[in-house]
C-alpha cells in the first residue's frame, strides 16, 4: 500500500453519496431471493403455465368468432333459385345451395 492518503480522503468525501439500504430493504431482498430459489410445486408450476395459455386461446376463440360473424355479415345472400349442376356418369344432378 502507499503513504498517499488519496484514498482515505476520497472515501471520507464520498460517504454521503453512499447508499446504505435500510433493514426493510433488506428483508424484501432476501425474500426474492428465497421466492427465486424455492421449486414451485406441481400445481403452482401448471398454474403459471395453463392460466397464459388459456387466456391465449380464449383471445383466439373471440378473434375467430368475430372475425367468422363479420365474413358472414359480408356474404351476399343465398337466394333459392341458384344451383349447382353436377354431371357424373352420364347423369345431371342439381344441388341447390
Amino acid at each position: 500500500m502507499s503513504d498517499d492518503r488519496f484514498f482515505d480522503r476520497l472515501r471520507r468525501d464520498t460517504k454521503p453519496l453512499r447508499y446504505e439500504p435500510d433493514d426493510v430493504v433488506f428483508t424484501r431482498v432476501k425474500a426474492r431471493i428465497r421466492a427465486r430459489i424455492e421449486q414451485p410445486s406441481v400445481s403452482q408450476f401448471l398454474a403459471s403455465w395453463f392460466r397464459p395459455l388459456a387466456a391465449s386461446l380464449s383471445a383466439l376463440a373471440l378473434a375467430a368468432t368475430i372475425g367468422f360473424s363479420l365474413f358472414e355479415r359480408s356474404q351476399p345472400p343465398v337466394l333459392g333459385g341458384d344451383s349447382v349442376d353436377i354431371s357424373m356418369a352420364g347423369d345431371v344432378y342439381s344441388v341447390a345451395e
